[in-house]
């Protein structure tokens, strides 16, 4: 067997990305555009002003008539009970061939002149010097050379799905050397455990005990590291389509005022206003262009409007990812085209780039594989780091490098970050991850025989140690299916929901395994897949003791659903219960 991760305490394998398991749930779509003809409105830049111009070049291919456009500003309109949901849309201001813009985020619509005819819709945001950044890029110390962080997230990517469905953009990253991580491990199950833990070093308990996302104004005062980027003088950006399902807003509150001085949350739901396609129960298209590709422009226009200054920012992307395993590949030439661009632009000599997913895909037929536990988590990571950086902290550079082959997580992450303000010269106290004191910054020295239970990974998701197939029908197994179904039961009597949701009875067990043993601990563990009656597939990870002839089991870590269940679980709002509620 070939090792990603090959210590005395963690055992990674290095899997084939076109292993015969997930060969037959391989494939590749084409690119899907949406729209037919070019893009009727464009914005430029000049001397930090922004101007909306119509193309009247390609009105002809619209209509053999005039075009009338006008365009309206979107501002953020903060309501008192869902401030971070609150949009103003202007009235709609008409013009010629082109327009000084006075908002970053706008509207605009076109008619045909004769039949008055709606022909044309769309929304831009151009990103525009306002006074409050001008005053940080004023007070930036000159002596000190900080560098940059730029954070591009893709939802639901394994690092071998990555291979797979992303090719060209995988083929540039290692021409062009950025460090993988490959024993890069999650920590929670979805996006918000693992996102958090990158920019507060919490885990799920601790980021709703100290910043509860369902209460009001908690985001805000939340220790989120963009704050602390902030207070140096940064300047930040964050941006993510599909709104409704946004990090710090499935089922959550958000924030109140905007957690960075460039939020795109308006222009996002501005677009979404437009017509939409969707696919795979996502917004794909929004209005003549994909969401996706709207996150790699204002991702591309920030990267290079800041590029000479110190930014910190976050992109991410759900609607090409998230429910389709497939559905990356037709992005593939996009995101290449994006990495390129910045490459290509001079955003990679001051900026540490870090190209990333949360986990892998959750949920679907894959998931039932032993090569689907293993992708879900561990996703990809790339992280380019500017040669300057290289030959003033050469030491940093190597460890960083010497990681590519150790267990690493998204608290290190955490930990880099704040590395990099002292690194960047900065008068900073770095603070350890709450949820795991012990990990360190991937610029320092990494313990060689690093464990799962080192890094704060439940063993439910820890990948360092294999897993064997068992008999279904060994009398332990099924127990211990019987033991998960009683610990769904517990969780749904917890939230007080006996009457909404229904009874679990084990239909069938379909995978059961046992765990690899290490020397340095003796516990066992069974990896149990289980279908229910109503029908449900469920996940879990048990240690096993065997006293006095009796078992004992306890559960390492959450259950994982690995259906979708959206369509039964509609009797519940909390995204928790939801998991395991199947309606009655």
């Amino acid at each position: 067997t070939k090792y990603l991760v090959a210590t005395s305490k963690c055992k990674i394998p290095d899997l084939e990305p076109f292993d015969p398991q997930v060969k037959k749930f391989y494939h590749p779509e084409k690119y899907t555009p949406c729209r037919k003809l070019e893009l009727l409105t464009y914005v430029t830049k000049t001397d930090n002003i922004a101007t909306l111009h119509i193309d009247t070049e390609i009105v002809p291919s619209y209509t053999k008539n005039n075009v009338i456009c006008c365009y309206s500003n979107i501002t953020r309109q903060e309501n008192k009970n869902n401030p971070d949901d609150g949009l103003t849309i202007s009235a709609c201001i008409p013009f010629k061939d082109n327009v000084t813009l006075h908002e970053d985020f706008i509207t605009v619509k076109c008619k045909n002149s004769k039949t008055k005819k709606k022909i044309y819709e769309n929304t831009h945001a151009a990103i525009t010097i306002n006074s409050n950044v001008k005053r940080k890029l004023e007070t930036l110390n000159n002596n000190t050379n900080p560098f940059s962080v730029l954070f591009v997230g893709i939802d639901s990517i394994s690092r071998l799905n990555f291979i797979r469905s992303l090719p060209t953009t995988y083929q540039f990253l290692e021409d062009n050397e950025w460090i993988s991580l490959k024993g890069y491990n999650k920590i929670g199950d979805n996006t918000f455990p693992n996102v958090m833990a990158i920019l507060s070093g919490f885990n799920e308990s601790y980021a709703y005990a100290t910043c509860d996302p369902k209460k009001l104004n908690k985001l805000d005062y939340c220790p989120l590291i963009w704050y602390d980027f902030r207070k140096f003088n940064y300047v930040t950006g964050y941006a993510e389509d599909e709104a409704w399902i946004n990090t710090f807003n499935y089922r959550k509150k958000g924030f109140t005022h905007p957690p960075t001085d460039y939020y795109f949350r308006p222009y996002i739901m501005g677009s979404e206003r437009l017509k939409m396609v969707r696919k795979d129960e996502m917004n794909y298209c929004t209005g003549p262009e994909t969401a996706g590709e709207r996150i790699l422009n204002i991702a591309k226009d920030f990267a290079i409007t800041f590029k000479d200054y110190s930014s910190f920012a976050f992109f991410w992307m759900n609607t090409f990812s998230h429910n389709e395993l497939n559905s990356p590949s037709g992005m593939d030439k996009k995101v290449k085209g994006f990495l390129e661009d910045i490459a290509n632009s001079g955003v990679l000599e001051n900026s540490i780039v870090i190209f990333l997913s949360d986990h892998g895909m959750r949920f679907g037929e894959i998931r039932y594989t032993p090569i689907g536990w293993l992708e879900e988590r561990l996703p990809f990571i790339y992280i380019s780091v500017p040669e300057r950086f290289q030959k003033q902290f050469p030491n940093e550079y190597r460890n960083l490098e010497n990681n590519r082959h150790q267990l690493t997580n998204p608290y290190d992450l955490y930990m880099t970050l704040q590395h990099i303000l002292i690194l960047s010269g900065f008068n900073y106290t770095m603070k350890p991850s709450t949820a795991c004191p012990g990990c360190k910054s991937l610029f320092m020295n990494t313990k060689s025989d690093r464990s799962c239970e080192d890094a704060a990974i439940e063993q439910h998701w820890c990948t360092c140690a294999g897993y064997n197939p068992i008999s279904q029908n060994n009398q332990t197994v099924k127990d211990a299916s019987n033991y998960i179904v009683g610990q769904i039961h517990a969780i749904i009597h917890a939230k007080r929901s006996d009457s909404k949701c229904a009874k679990y009875y084990v239909n069938r067990i379909i995978a059961a395994s046992i765990s690899e043993t290490f020397t340095y601990k003796n516990d066992i563990y069974l990896l149990l897949v289980i279908e229910t009656k109503p029908k449900a597939v469920f996940e879990a990870t048990i240690s096993y003791t065997n006293d006095a002839s009796e078992d004992t089991f306890q559960l390492k870590g959450g259950i994982s659903r690995l259906d979708r269940y959206s369509s039964h679980s509609r009797c519940t709002d909390d995204a928790y219960l939801k998991k395991y509620c199947y309606c009655r």
